[in-house]
């Protein structure tokens, strides 16, 4: 007879992805310290980091104030924030280089 597998609930595993993505985590002895094999919370970080990676790719709207789309001197870069576990991406691109600010961002959300 096999031994039955355990299973985790998504909170527990969220909290041990937690751990993981803080600066200086050793995955190794995070999952020691949660009696859990370190390949297994590899794979949890990468479905993690799979699962917010399709979510990113989502068009998302952004309304133009109404002041800034009549003023050409409103802004002369392009503004964009990205949240990721192991930190924040800020991006300011001159908006005469859209086209290579899109390129650009396709690329890092890859």
């Amino acid at each position: 007879m096999q031994p039955s597998r355990r299973s985790y609930s998504k909170s527990f595993k969220a909290q041990v992805i937690q751990e993981c993505a803080q600066p200086g985590a050793s995955i190794a002895s995070i999952a020691l310290s949660h009696s859990l094999n370190a390949n297994l919370v590899h794979k949890w970080i990468r479905v993690h980091t799979h699962k917010s990676a399709v979510l990113q790719h989502a068009f998302i709207p952004l309304p133009v104030p109404v002041a800034a789309a009549s003023s050409h001197a409103a802004s002369s870069n392009i503004c964009v924030e990205i949240q990721h576990p192991r930190g924040t991406v800020k991006v300011n691109w001159p908006t005469e280089n859209a086209a290579a600010c899109a390129t650009f961002l396709r690329d890092l959300l890859r």
